[in-house]
């Protein structure tokens, strides 16, 4: 857990089940959101899916033909910790200019001085200031997102986490972008969503994971 200092190698489900004597399942919050969103979110309607949680950082889940691909070794779906810009900020992960240095909670508070809370409250009373950093906001997510339709082509992103609440002043951004740079046929009837379980998703989709297993 990169953002979590320490955090490296804790075998944290096998210490709870050692303790409660009941089995236990353990992933990461963003995959349990976006499970939670596939089943009774926002993403309940389409079998392919992306789901990222602007926050602290930026997490991904991905759901292909309605179940969650994490890959090789269980470690597929950062999608925050792709390159955005080979010359940017230095990411926990190790990686320089990754998404999740743009899009992040502590990388708006980087870049503006302020809190996406406050930037969210600002662009409703019409701030042009706040307005126009949202702009800008969308168009980085974008230009990340554009990589990933490419190579997974969704039906439906679906945007959660904190920023999310803001999310009708980047979403015009976000959609300039794709349609600029993304191939028509990578994007047949593609949605850009925001996510509604809020808090909840990722108890859900741990739960859904937990039924499933």
């Amino acid at each position: 857990a990169i953002n979590l200092e320490g955090w490296d190698n804790v075998p944290l489900a096998e210490w709870l089940e050692t303790r409660t004597g009941i089995p236990t399942i353990l992933a990461n919050d963003a995959n349990c959101a976006g499970l939670g969103e596939a089943w009774l979110g926002a993403g309940r309607n389409f079998q392919n899916l992306i789901l990222l949680t602007l926050g602290t950082g930026v997490g991904g889940a991905i759901i292909l033909d309605g179940k969650l691909f994490v890959g090789h070794q269980g470690a597929a779906g950062e999608l925050g910790l792709i390159t955005l810009s080979p010359n940017g900020p230095l990411c926990n992960s190790g990686n320089q200019g990754s998404l999740e240095q743009y899009t992040s909670i502590g990388a708006i508070y980087r870049r503006t001085g302020k809190d996406p809370a406050i930037l969210g409250e600002l662009a409703q009373q019409g701030d042009i200031q706040s307005l126009t950093f949202w702009q800008e906001y969308g168009r980085d997510l974008g230009i990340g997102l554009t990589s990933l339709i490419y190579v997974l082509t969704p039906q439906a992103i679906i945007i959660g986490g904190g920023i999310s609440a803001s999310f009708e002043y980047f979403l015009p951004a976000i959609q300039e972008e794709i349609e600029t740079r993304v191939l028509p046929s990578s994007r047949i009837g593609l949605q850009i969503l925001q996510a509604q379980l809020g808090n909840s998703a990722g108890m859900a989709g741990a739960a859904k994971l937990a039924w499933d297993k």
